[in-house]
Parts: structure tokens; C-alpha cells; sequence
């Protein structure tokens, strides 16, 4: 478990640095305009922090990176500017970085085992808010958090935890569906 966790932090902090390293590269190439020699200056380090990531040198990565927005700083008070984004939505684009980098190194029949638990929470949820009346506000909150975090566990290629997740939000339907055979 360790070093899935240990993975994910890598994975985590190799899509952080790709993402920043995207937008500054996209803000600089359309602020040079037609200056072809200085948007060849800022494609060229925005390419060599790629491969740094490719080859799984984050600190050199990060050195080019801060190269992109010592450049990029430059010009602070243009209202394109790409300011860093706030903690969550940090987070949120990160974790699409994320899920984009495991998707691509998943197996096709973790894909597939992926997709089916996916499909299983979306028609246990869709069934538990719009088809049991009975639902209280409590278990109306569970279910939602339940698949937040099933759908996270999902992304972070965490099939176990999101199977537990999965089986939660059963176990709230089989509660309900008791509840409505006893009528």
C-alpha cells in the first residue's frame, strides 16, 4: 500500500508541474505574438521540463518551470496573466493531469473493471435520489459523499477502495429496498 501511495504522490506532483508548465508555455506563446525567436525560447524550456518529466527528473523540471514563470512574471499585469490557482482549484486540475497519466498506463482489463464500477455507482446513485422518496437528507448526503469519494478512488486508479465505496452505497439501497418491501 505504501507504494501505490508513494506512486500517486510522484504521479501527483509530476501532473502538478506538467499542468503549470502547459499553461505558462500557452500564455507565453500567445503573449510573444509574432516574436517567433523569444515563443522558440519559451517552447524550448517548456520542452525540456517535459522531458525531465519523462524521464522522471522532477527538481530539473521544476527548474524549468520556474525559468517559464520568471519569464512569464514579466508581464504580471496583463490580464491574461495564468496566476496560480487557488488550493482546490489546484487540486481539481491536477487530479485531471493525474487521472489522464494513469488511464494511459492502465491495463485494458483495469479499464474495463474501472468502467463497470463506475456504471454500478452512477445507477445506484441515479436509483437511491431520484427513485426512493424515502430517502432522508442524512443518507441524501452519504450517497453523495460516498461517490465523491468512490469517484475519487476511481480516478486515482484505486480499484479496492472504490469497490468499498460501491458496496456502501449498496448497502444504503438494500436499506431502502427493505424498507419499501415492508410497506
Amino acid at each position: 500500500m505504501a507504494e501505490k501511495c508513494t506512486g500517486m504522490y510522484d504521479a501527483f506532483q509530476r501532473c502538478e508541474v506538467s499542468k503549470r508548465i502547459d499553461v505558462l508555455a500557452g500564455y507565453l506563446a500567445w503573449r510573444y505574438g509574432d516574436d517567433a525567436d523569444a515563443r522558440r525560447k519559451a517552447a524550448g524550456t517548456a520542452a525540456l521540463g517535459r522531458e525531465a518529466l519523462e524521464e522522471s527528473d522532477i527538481e530539473l523540471a521544476r527548474r524549468h518551470l520556474a525559468d517559464l514563470e520568471a519569464e512569464a512574471e514579466e508581464s504580471a499585469d496583463d490580464p491574461h496573466y495564468p496566476c496560480e490557482p487557488r488550493a482546490y482549484e489546484a487540486d481539481a486540475q491536477v487530479r485531471d493531469y493525474v487521472k489522464d497519466e494513469l488511464r494511459g498506463r492502465m491495463a485494458a482489463k483495469t479499464r474495463a473493471d474501472r468502467d463497470g464500477i463506475r456504471l454500478s455507482i452512477d445507477v445506484t446513485r441515479n436509483r437511491l435520489l431520484f427513485k426512493a422518496p424515502a430517502l432522508t437528507t442524512l443518507d441524501r448526503h452519504d450517497v453523495h459523499y460516498i461517490c465523491g469519494r468512490a469517484t475519487m478512488a476511481l480516478d486515482l486508479g484505486h480499484m479496492d477502495a472504490a469497490r468499498r465505496e460501491r458496496d456502501r452505497l449498496r448497502e444504503i439501497e438494500a436499506r431502502y429496498e427493505a424498507a419499501s418491501a415492508g410497506r
